[in-house]
Parts: C-alpha cells; structure tokens; sequence
C-alpha cells in the first residue's frame, strides 16, 4: 500500500512544484490540470467549489482527452511488449 502511494503521490507532487514555481501556473488552473492528468472528476468538483471561475474546467478539458489516449495506448504497448 505505501508503494501504491508513492506512485500517486511522487508525481502529483513533482508536477505541483515545477508548475507553481517554475512554470508559475496559478492553483486554479493547476487543479484542474493534475485533475485531467488523473481523471478524476471529483478533484474538479472540489476545484470548481473553491472558486466560480472556469479556469480548473477548462485545463481539465485540455488535459482528460490526451490522457484517456495514452491510457489506451500505453495499455496496448504493456501488452504487446510483455507477450
């Protein structure tokens, strides 16, 4: 269980910090984008609570589909090299 965390949380992480501090992306936008990254509607529900802008809905958008492809994608690959 505490590997299964890390493998959530190290990334999570790591794309929080470079995106605040070094991409200087704002918390909003940075919601609904780890949100996309791991979609995951809930995060976006609690994003879109905080504030009444769109920013979290809309860099969730831009993020989901991109995402649901290299899951399909990498799903495939898994398979195909693991036979």
């Amino acid at each position: 269980m505490a590997l299964a965390s890390l493998i959530t949380l190290v990334p999570l992480v790591t794309v929080g910090i470079i995106g605040r501090l070094f991409v200087k992306t704002n918390y909003l936008t940075l919601c609904g984008l780890l949100a996309g990254s791991m979609t995951d509607p809930p995060a976006l529900a609690f994003a879109g609570s905080v504030t009444n802008s769109d920013e979290p809905t809309v860099s969730y958008a831009a993020v989901y589909p991109l995402t649901m492809i290299l899951r399909v994608l990498l799903a495939q690959l898994v398979v195909l090299l693991f036979l």
